[in-house]
């Protein structure tokens, strides 16, 4: 008797529980027939934004499926590089798929190269793909930091020992530079940080760069690339071994002045193969000219490294590239020239190392060799 005391009041009936949830499920059902039929319920509804019914994986294969030249204009690939990019990044470990993940492989690399080839807008590659800009931000930094992992295969020096044919095959050229293996320099690309550090990247024309160091060899291939903070130099690089800079000015003898002028000229037609591959680089990715979005200084940095990447792949198997055969075409018209006269004004420089002296007194034999060689003794 003193347990009915705590129950009071409840229902024990298992018929009359079994109408109460009869009455619940019949009340749900009605109250969804109403908010679901638009002749009932006058409360409008969020509307999907991306409901194009092209989604982004039709569009690739549209694309990859449609004229040739169109791949060509959106993502700078023709279909059959295009597709072995993707097999390369997939089977080399570079990009993973993950079960979970409805953007495949073609679909984030080709929305990534739209966005270096025309430096399009997040909103704007989002539109086209159908999908939100967080995935289109997320996909694009993915395949940047693949493209970076594929640049340790692709960015490095090859076939160091031997003279290069653009050498070999120029009577300026050969034999003095003989072992040239290609030209170092620097460039300036746009670039986007927070106001509190802008002076640091402020150039000297007022505008927002980051600097790039570069190194290329005789095909155009970039095979050193340094992005970040350094200290740049003029062209009045120090002579030393490994590296020949151009004489400056000194007082000299009249033939002295005119060796080296000789030198310097032909020097500069060497060395401007390296001017030549920034050219390509920046025609082909207009993302580097600017001004760039507002990415993090890291993303920048890939993006600089991703299209040295893609630069070098495409040398590697597109030799008939438009923009390569272009600078080539230019590029064979000047080295047959002597152009170029400067020389650069002095410098105190240390030359007490004993290497130095030596790479100095080969450069000044050079000089005087390639002097007596066009004027004879």
């Amino acid at each position: 008797m003193d347990n009915e005391l705590h129950v009071q009041g409840g229902q024990l009936d298992d018929e009359t529980d079994d109408l109460d949830i009869d009455n619940i499920l019949m009340a749900v059902i009605v109250m969804g027939l109403i908010f679901f039929d638009p002749r009932l319920n006058h409360v409008s509804r969020r509307r999907r934004i991306r409901d194009s019914a092209l989604s982004g994986r039709d569009y690739v294969l549209e694309v990859l499926n449609g004229h040739p030249d169109r791949i060509i204009e959106n993502m700078r690939l023709s279909v059959p590089l295009f597709l072995h990019l993707c097999d390369i990044l997939v089977d080399r470990g570079y990009w993973h798929a993950y079960p979970s993940q409805r953007v495949g492989v073609h679909e984030s690399v080709a929305l990534t190269l739209m966005c270096l080839s025309h430096d399009e807008r997040h909103r704007v590659l989002a539109e086209r793909f159908q999908h939100s800009m967080e995935t289109i931000d997320r996909h694009v930094r993915r395949v940047l930091r693949a493209l970076v992992r594929l640049g340790r295969d692709f960015v490095r020096p090859r076939n160091v020992g031997e003279t290069h044919p653009r050498i070999l095959n120029n009577g300026l050229f050969y034999p003095w530079f003989k072992d040239c293996v290609g030209a170092l320099d620097g460039t300036h690309i746009s670039a986007w940080c927070r106001t509190e550090i802008s002076e640091q990247y402020r150039n000297r024309h007022g505008g927002l760069s980051q600097n790039v160091l570069a190194a290329c060899d005789h095909d155009m291939r970039f095979v050193y690339v340094r992005v970040g903070k350094y200290y740049m130099v003029d062209a009045a690089y120090t002579n030393m071994p490994g590296f020949m800079a151009p004489f400056r000015a000194a007082r000299d003898t009249q033939h002295e002045r005119a060796a080296k002028a000789l030198f310097n000229r032909r020097h500069a037609s060497v060395r401007n193969i390296i001017e030549r591959s920034f050219g390509v680089l920046k025609k082909r990715f207009p993302i580097l000219k600017g001004p760039m979005q507002n990415y993090l200084i890291a993303t920048q940095n890939n993006i600089v490294l991703a299209c040295c990447t893609l630069h070098n792949f495409m040398r590697d198997y597109a030799p008939n590239d438009e923009y390569f055969d272009e600078e080539a075409a230019l590029g064979a018209q000047l080295d047959l020239q002597d152009g170029g006269n400067e020389i650069h004004e002095a410098q105190p420089i240390d030359m007490s190392q004993q290497g130095i002296q030596n790479w100095n007194e080969n450069r000044r034999a050079i000089a005087v060799h390639m002097y007596v060689n066009r004027h004879g003794a």
